[in-house]
């Protein structure tokens, strides 16, 4: 029998199947080390992108801030300003030379698509889309609401509910479109922007139909359903119960439309509660201003449902330039007095 020993004078050579399975253990330990610096890399590559992608809207907004406050602060005040010209400005007395049928931007509907980056349906939307245009170059909002009163928008209903433009559209230049829409946490702080840019209208080969425009967001895609009127006025609509009242229980929705194009344009959709009457007989229209072109008819139809049963009526007007138009729809139970005043348009600069 052969005895090894170390010259060394004690120590024994070690294990050669435990050092394969340390160097195994390190080889095992480098590989985890160098996944999770990947790993780490890309979440950091993928936080660098969503923080320049929002810093691209949010400078696009602060540069254009800057060139309206430069140009047009000394004659329209406050960026943050409404726009302090309403409709029915030439409904009744002296006309001015200049004002006259213009051009304008129909918006039909604007819609939110495709929610990503964490954000799933329902959505609690709060904040503002506004366009301006050079009738003064104020806000005009298409959507506004609080916190305290978001909208829920679902995969089913995803439009948002408009309450403007609160005047025509006037399509003389470009048309600038503001967007700052956000979804409402938890809490204020946990709040999530959805949507927030500037951008701008020139689509004027598009005159006689309705076209979509698709503006992408990060975390959304922005739909807005629109049409060009040439040589169009202003409708005023207004709407009151005259006899009857509006049936129990019913929903009511009040839609216009335009001869020359096609969709509807939703004035008041009251869902699932009954309409939203005065106590003199108005109804309270969520919107009431559309642009018509000179030869068009408009058409204002109010609707009364419940579950399949639906019972409705429709009156037609044709536009002019001043003055006011009056129809009756009856639903039944109750006539409704439909009223339309139109008006041309003055820019001012």
């Amino acid at each position: 029998m052969v005895i090894c020993s170390s010259e060394s004078g004690g120590a024994e050579n070690p294990c050669p199947l435990r050092c394969r399975r340390r160097r195994g253990v390190r080889v095992k330990c480098e590989g985890l080390r160098r996944w999770k610096d990947r790993v780490s890399r890309r979440r950091e590559a993928a936080a660098a992108a969503e923080e320049k992608e929002m810093n691209k809207e949010e400078n696009a907004l602060i540069m254009y801030r800057r060139r309206w406050e430069r140009c047009w602060a000394p004659y329209f005040g406050s960026f943050e300003d409404e726009t302090r010209i309403g409709p029915m400005r030439y409904t009744s007395g002296p006309i001015p030379a200049f004002a006259l049928p213009e051009e304008t931007l129909q918006i039909f509907s604007i819609r939110v698509r495709a929610p990503r980056d964490g954000l799933k349906w329902p959505l609690h939307v709060h904040g503002y889309v506004a366009t301006r245009d050079t009738t003064d170059h104020n806000r005009n909002y298409l959507f506004r609401r609080t916190r305290d009163n978001c909208q829920t928008l679902t995969q089913k209903d995803p439009f948002l509910q408009l309450t403007g433009p609160s005047r025509g559209i006037v399509y003389l230049d470009l048309i600038v479109f503001e967007v700052e829409l956000k979804v409402k946490g938890k809490g204020e702080s946990e709040d999530e922007m959805l949507a927030f840019n500037v951008f701008y209208y020139d689509e004027g080969f598009h005159c006689e139909r309705r076209i979509s425009i698709c503006n992408t967001h990060k975390r959304c895609t922005l739909e807005y359903s629109v049409a060009l009127r040439q040589r169009a006025v202003e409708a005023t609509i207004s709407i009151r119960v005259v006899d009857g009242s509006w049936p129990d229980n019913h929903r009511g929705q009040v839609v216009s439309r335009i001869s020359g194009v096609k969709g509807k344009i939703v004035l008041l959709d009251s869902g699932d509660r009954e309409l939203p009457i005065s106590s003199n007989g108005v109804i309270e229209l969520s919107r009431r201003v559309v642009s018509v072109e000179l030869g068009e008819k408009l058409m204002v139809a109010v609707d009364a449902s419940l579950s399949d049963f639906v019972e409705g009526a429709t009156v037609v007007f044709m536009p002019k330039k001043s003055g006011t138009s009056h129809g009756v729809c009856d639903v039944g139970s109750c006539k409704m007095q439909v009223t339309v005043a139109w008006s041309v348009f003055l820019i001012l600069c």
